[in-house]
């Protein structure tokens, strides 16, 4: 009878795995794994089938997820009354164990089960050369890490965002496929989740070949997200080397400043280091998260904080780039332009930007700064800032002022697409909205209410509550010891 459940098991997340899948051929769910896996095409399937984890609510999906619900927990965003009331209750940081308005936990769950099953059945892929079996073995292996690394930075500490950090608790790091397992996080760390994301990621590299393909991962992209990991965990001399060899393949660039409006159409591509693709036909529309067309007016759910909309300079591109003054009955939004869709195509649906070059770029400059190469941290900063600013001259900053510089950069660059609470999360900074300013445009309208202008840097809200299906579904948690301090 344990054998007979353990195989359903296996057959349900197969047949969940390639229901998302667009196939032409006969349906895989259901599909005994020794069959999937006879094959090379069948196991190429199944691993495109791993990427269908990012199209769902948590990560890039038109319920939110993770290119919005971190600019919503920060100071990036300001909720809009006149919107669905979407993610209030994640504004407004009332969330709890069975409301939290954030999904990760599961999806990326999810990611990393699948990515397992793949991992799992690779010895029955008898006629592929061991090429093509560690290329295929070395993708899962990434793809499993990002799935534990994004569970990890929502739901525990990050490491160099406290000293107990990195002995705080982590998350249970699952390496193989069982129905019948049921992990506990009370026991772990964040030290050695972190440890375990890394050796995943550094084994993929010395596994996968060095074919790209639009919408998955390849080498270049995992050391980026190396360095964007290591940045994470404070090793900042790894974080340099990783986005150094980032950088030197050659094949990403910073988006020049008259592509960058571009960049959001999906018409330029060549700064994007791993992106999840959207088609029309898979009819999710990212952008609806953050407003909606009615009647040709954007019906905004959160709009460009007022203090935010301030850093931004006239000269900068970006601020006529992806953010839009609009006007919706009869009142004016600094609105978000990210993922207001494709030229020619259905409003809202573009593709998600997982990671981007200028990321690695400002990656680096932080991380030079911290390790002393401060020339070096300054060229690497301008080289992002000459591609925004028309006319630029460096400010040829030093000091505390580089590093306010670069951090400045990555807020401006990097906005509603997840990066802000995990930046401040991460340097062990509050949150601190201004308590003045109200939705609209020029700052008036209902400012935010006290008990949700600011999060304390030691606060535990910081860290987001196991929900409670999790616990519901796995009968080994106990919520005393494996919920997050201040949930139970």
């Amino acid at each position: 009878m344990k054998k007979i459940y353990k195989k359903l098991g296996l057959l349900l997340s197969l047949t969940i795995l390639f229901m998302a899948c667009d196939l032409d051929r006969e349906p895989y769910d259901g599909i005994e794994s020794e069959k999937l896996f006879s094959t090379v095409e069948g196991a190429q399937t199944a691993l495109k089938g791993v990427y269908t984890s990012f199209q769902n609510y948590g990560y890039y999906h038109n319920n939110g997820g993770l290119f919005i619900c971190p600019d919503i927990l920060s100071d990036n965003l300001t909720y809009n009354p006149k919107g669905r009331g979407t993610f209030r209750t994640l504004y407004e940081m009332r969330y709890n164990k069975t409301e939290n308005g954030y999904n990760l936990y599961k999806r990326g769950y999810l990611l990393v089960s699948r990515a397992n099953n793949i991992l799992d059945n690779l010895d029955n892929l008898k006629q592929a050369t061991d090429a093509v079996k560690n290329a295929i073995k070395g993708e899962a292996l990434a793809l499993r890490a990002i799935g534990h690394f994004d569970v990890a930075r929502v739901y525990c500490k990050i490491p160099t965002q406290s000293a107990d950090a990195k002995q705080s608790m982590g998350i249970a790091y699952l390496k193989s496929f069982d129905p019948e397992r049921k992990p506990r996080r009370y026991g772990t760390t964040v030290d050695n989740t972190y440890k375990e994301i890394i050796s995943d990621l550094e084994t993929a590299l010395t596994l996968m070949d060095d074919t790209k393909k639009d919408g998955q991962l390849n080498k270049t992209a995992v050391k980026a997200i190396l360095s964007r990991v290591y940045l994470y965990y404070g090793n900042y001399q790894k974080a340099k080397d990783y986005a150094d060899a980032a950088i030197a393949d050659g094949s990403f660039n910073i988006a020049p400043r008259d592509q960058f409006a571009n960049v959001w159409k999906d018409a330029y591509t060549k700064n994007v280091l791993f992106r999840i693709l959207f088609t029309e036909k898979d009819r999710i529309q990212i952008g609806s998260a953050y407003g909606q067309k009615t009647n040709g007016q954007n019906k905004a759910e959160f709009v460009c904080s007022y203090d935010l909309y301030q850093l931004y300079q006239n000269t900068d591109i970006r601020k006529s780039t992806t953010i839009s003054t609009d006007t919706y009955d009869s009142e004016l939004y600094n609105t978000i332009s990210k993922y207001l869709g494709r030229d020619g195509g259905s409003a809202n649906i573009v593709d998600g930007k997982y990671i981007r070059i200028e990321e690695v770029y400002l990656t680096r400059a932080e991380a030079n700064y911290r390790l002393g190469n401060t020339a070096q941290a300054l060229t690497d900063l301008d080289a992002v800032r000459a591609q925004r600013y028309s006319g630029f001259v460096s400010g040829n900053e030093s000091g505390t002022a580089l590093l306010d510089a670069i951090l400045l950069e990555r807020r401006l660059e990097l906005a509603f697409e997840g990066d802000r609470f995990f930046t401040l999360k991460r340097l062990g900074l509050p949150i601190q909205r201004n308590a003045t300013k109200g939705a609209l445009a020029d700052g008036t309208g209902t400012p935010p209410a006290a008990r949700w202008v600011t999060l304390p840097a030691g606060d535990y809200r910081w860290q987001l509550p196991i929900p409670e299906e999790a616990f519901n579904s796995n009968s080994a948690l106990i919520k005393s010891e494996d919920q997050n301090p201040g949930y139970y």
